[in-house]
């Protein structure tokens, strides 16, 4: 309760001091009492050469004007003349067919007709005979005195076939889609003549497409065609002195069938887009020149004028107001995210006081300085500060959060712009992930210059994409400012890394040089080690390469392994004698024990451990690891030696009452433990390399199948890389005690 106390309070602190740095900021900084339309009652004076921005970008805008006003160059497609070739040869195929099927009708027609003629004929003689039987019939009956029979019905006489043009539903499948007039031309029209007008839509087709055509419609509708290309396919038929049904046909075909083929040459016209947008002069107030004088009236060009060198008055406490407060919630927002953050992903702020107290007093301290120099411009804010050493002394994917919301904050604090957020956003990501090598005396040199470097040219591109070609304007001042931020950039890590003795001191945290101290061979613990345990000592030592070698393979913290190897079995120092290594040929005291009392007593070595570590003030990763390097391991030998006495023996009993690992270190401590006394104990026995390999694989997986690695976020890859970095370690520590076979006869010889 009384932490959560204690963290609520920093909280509102530093939100409080937050609120305080924004509201007397450069944001709501104090200037001139001046508005638009209003009468100035002073002259004011350009403190430096400041660019008129309204006159330059209406110069800039008439260059614009222009450069949009100019005509586009264009370039001639050969390759849309195949195409159209390819369409005409189609269509000249398709009509020819249409044309063939057309005669094909015709003849059928005139056969048909024919045909009709020769039963007219037949019918006509013989309605002629029944005319001619009947009256003969009349005669004889009326000689007789008989009813003369009635006029014989005569059939009519067949119709005559009449053409049903099925060769026009060909057309309407084709493109062009041709009239009704059209298609009577193209299927009467003799060979000759249609041979002479394809040849000029093919000449006049090849003319006009070869030349420039812009803005062309292409499709099955043509809503509307450039006039002049009309105009050229009608000056180019006109040569072939074709009547006129035949010109329209041939026009229409031609204009049907064109493609646009003018392509922009884009480097021309970028070229000359680029000089023309470049062609205007920027207005430059000079230093010392009159911006506005004693009763002049205050335009909105000069509002901004001055506004955009900071020299005007914040507007009245009520306008203030809510922009006040918008920017205060927006805090408010930003410090929930981050509480949410920390509480998710990085706990230990919220347990570990120290941790707390360290992070409150980075970001009161970085506030602090931006604040006071709050008046200067990117790249000189000391907001660096804070994320490298946040990545250094916290954690970096803390700090890569952190350091988003600081930039935020910072923002409101410093009046920025989007020069200031692009800039330090990323070099703000820079810093974290960079964090993690300044540690090494040996890289952090390299480490800064590396920084330097990439910030002389994130400043440069940065002031490219916000300033685009204006930064051509004064070039020397951008290379200028770049060089400043590099200058910075390797400062920022220098101060950084020259302070770490100082946040060490104050809030004990682990530093590479504390780590150094700890691994000291002189250090208390170490030394009572190396005497009452000296056999626990040597174990530790192996413990502690093993773990620092598997770390270091997995991308693990490879110090923090190796300073918990050196301790996870410092509570030995309570009982040594009762620790199978520190016996030294002796008598076993568990050989007259309890299999119940031995699990006690080697369980009390973590118990024991934990309270060693708290009395020397070990850091917490140390004490976690000494916690944790047994989890809830079973001690199988004493578990076994009571199933023998009492098969009811309860498994619980001999277990580590324990954590299990809960990071990759304290996981590469555990096993490194469990492999090198395995591999100790039977190296009388080992007669190859392939036994070794084979235990370290057989202990590492029982670990595994027992759920012991559950928590650690070790991958299986992990796990095998593991294997390979002990198999490695311990070939090269124990090759010369290991029995080799001899070699057989065979292959003596």
């Amino acid at each position: 309760m009384r932490k959560h106390m204690t963290n609520t309070f920093l909280i509102f602190a530093a939100f409080a001091f937050t609120c305080l740095a924004i509201a007397t900021g450069s944001y709501f900084n104090a200037g001139l009492t001046m508005e638009v339309d209003s009468v100035s009652r002073i002259l004011v004076r350009a403190p430096l050469d400041v660019e008129d921005a309204a006159a330059t970008e209406r110069n800039r805008q008439v260059a614009r004007t222009l450069a949009e006003g100019l005509a586009e160059v264009h370039s001639v497609n050969p390759d849309k003349w195949v195409i159209v070739a390819n369409n005409l040869s189609l269509l000249r195929a398709e009509l020819d067919s249409i044309r063939e099927e057309y005669r094909n009708e015709q003849a059928e027609l005139e056969e048909a007709v024919s045909e009709w003629n020769e039963l007219i004929l037949l019918h006509e003689q013989a309605a002629e005979r029944a005319q001619t039987d009947w009256r003969e019939q009349v005669s004889a009956a009326i000689a007789a005195g008989e009813t003369p029979p009635e006029s014989p019905v005569i059939p009519l006489p067949p119709e005559r076939p009449e053409w049903e043009g099925a060769v026009f539903l060909s057309f309407v499948e084709l493109q062009p889609l041709f009239n009704a007039v059209q298609q009577e031309l193209i299927v009467t029209m003799t060979d000759g003549n249609f041979e002479q007008m394809w040849e000029a839509i093919e000449k006049a087709a090849h003319d006009v497409q070869t030349t420039e055509i812009i803005h062309y419609l292409e499709g099955t509708t043509v809503v509307a065609i450039q006039e002049t290309t009309v105009i050229a396919v009608r000056n180019a038929l006109r040569a072939s002195e074709l009547d006129r049904v035949r010109d329209e046909l041939a026009e229409f075909i031609v204009t049907r069938s064109l493609r646009a083929n003018a392509i922009p040459n884009v480097e021309v016209n970028e070229r000359n887009f680029n000089e023309a947008l470049a062609n205007f002069e920027p207005v430059i107030i000079p230093e010392g020149a009159i911006i506005i004088d004693e009763g002049q009236i205050v335009t909105a060009e000069i509002y901004d004028i001055l506004s955009s060198l900071g020299m005007l008055a914040p507007e009245s406490l009520l306008d203030n107001i809510y922009p006040m407060l918008g920017v205060f919630f927006l805090v408010a927002v930003l410090f929930l995210v981050v509480i949410m953050y920390l509480a998710f992903y990085h706990r230990s702020v919220a347990t570990n006081f120290r941790e707390s107290m360290l992070l409150f007093t980075l970001y009161l301290f970085t506030i602090a300085l931006v604040w006071t120099v709050g008046s200067l411009s990117f790249p000189y804010l000391p907001i660096l500060i804070f994320p490298m050493l946040v990545g250094i002394l916290i954690d970096r994917r803390c700090a890569v959060a952190l350091t988003f919301a600081l930039v935020l904050i910072c923002f409101f604090v410093v009046d920025g712009d989007l020069i200031y957020l692009l800039f330090y956003s990323v070099t703000g990501i820079l810093f974290c992930m960079f964090s993690k090598y300044t540690t090494e005396r040996g890289k952090f040199i390299w480490v800064g210059f590396l920084i330097s470097t990439i910030m002389f040219a994130l400043a440069i591109a940065v002031l490219f994409i916000v300033e685009r070609n204006a930064v051509f304007v004064d070039f020397q001042q951008i290379i200028i400012t770049a060089l400043f931020a590099a200058v910075i950039g390797i400062l920022t890590v220098f101060i950084c890394m020259g302070s770490l003795p100082l946040w060490e001191t104050f809030f004990g945290v682990v530093t590479p040089i504390k780590l150094l101290d700890l691994t000291n061979p002189t250090n208390l613990l170490l030394r009572r080690l190396t005497i009452e345990a000296p056999g626990t000592y040597h174990h530790s030592l192996i413990v502690a390469n093993l773990a620092e070698t598997a770390a270091y393979d997995i991308g693990a913290n490879a110090h923090a392994a190796r300073v918990g190897g050196y301790y996870h079995d410092v509570g030995k120092l309570k009982y040594p004698h009762y620790f199978v290594e520190n016996l030294d040929g002796g008598e076993n005291p568990h050989d007259h024990l309890e299999p119940k009392s031995s699990s006690q007593i080697i369980m009390s070595h973590v118990s024991y451990g934990l309270t060693l570590a708290t009395e020397h003030r070990l850091p917490q990763f140390v004490r976690d690891i000494i916690k944790e390097h047994h989890g809830t391991t079973l001690m199988q030998y004493f578990y076994s030696k009571s199933r023998e006495k009492d098969e009811k023996s309860d498994e619980k009993d001999y277990r580590y009452p324990y954590t299990i690992p809960q990071t990759r270190e304290s996981a590469c401590v555990m096993l490194a433990d469990s492999v090198e006394a395995a591999v100790r104990s039977m190296i009388p026995k080992i007669s190859s390399v392939d036994e070794v390999e084979k235990t370290i694989r057989h202990i590492i997986r029982g670990k595994l199948n027992d759920g012991q690695l559950a928590e650690s976020d070790l991958s299986i890859k992990d796990v095998i890389i593991i294997e390979q970095s002990f198999f490695r370690v311990l070939k090269g520590m124990y090759h010369e005690r290991i029995a080799y076979p001899s070699p057989s006869k065979e292959s003596a010889k």
